[in-house]
């Protein structure tokens, strides 16, 4: 007799399998609902540790709106998922290199984002591309990002960090700091603000 459970992992292994064909890197256990997309522009490089999670299903998250959305637009690219992190319906675009921490949770609708999606000439206006511009983007190990943040090109979120639903983060944040606001208000995290109890 064959389980649910034993149908399900079989789905998750052959969706695994289509994403490796397609020159994507894909570890072990890893658990896809749905189906995210993700896109190597130019041969770029999109590496999914071991038991990474990629959410694009309500059933799973019922704040989901979109599917995960992972593109490298220039060869440089490189999107790095560490182990055990967690992705529920954002958007990743890397022209230069996002670097995901073990363990860190990412909410529907974030926005990570490491080049100028446009730049302004004064004598044409603005133009539709500038993908030469991008500055890294690192995010420490467990970190929680609410939904609807927007993290932007050269930011380095330290380890243990919460960055609450709607924040902007365009400059570094420091290990274990609550996020919030726009622009972002940093404060140390305590057992009273989502830090770790005593």
């Amino acid at each position: 007799m064959i389980t649910k459970a034993q149908i399900l992992r079989t789905i998750y292994q052959l969706k695994a399998i289509w994403y490796r064909l397609r020159g994507i890197q894909v570890g072990k256990q890893t658990f896809i609902s749905g189906f995210p997309w993700l896109c190597r522009r130019h041969g770029g490089k999109i590496i999914i540790g071991d038991k990474v999670t990629l959410h694009s299903k309500r059933r799973y998250n019922t704040l989901i709106t979109n599917q995960v959305s992972i593109s490298t637009i220039t060869p440089e690219a490189v999107v790095e998922l560490h182990a055990n992190c967690g992705l529920s319906g954002c958007k990743i675009v890397c022209a230069n290199k996002v670097s995901i921490g073990e363990y860190t949770m990412i909410g529907p609708d974030t926005v990570i984002y490491d080049s100028k999606q446009h730049e302004y000439d004064p004598e044409i206006g603005w133009l539709r591309c500038n993908k030469t511009t991008g500055k890294p983007i690192i995010i420490g190990k467990r970190c929680f990002i609410g939904m609807r943040c927007i993290i932007l090109k050269g930011v380095t979120i330290g380890d243990n960090c919460v960055i609450s639903a709607g924040t902007i983060i365009s400059k570094d944040v420091p290990s274990g700091h609550l996020a919030s606001g726009n622009p972002a208000i940093y404060t140390p995290l305590s057992p009273h603000n989502g830090g770790p109890k005593a």
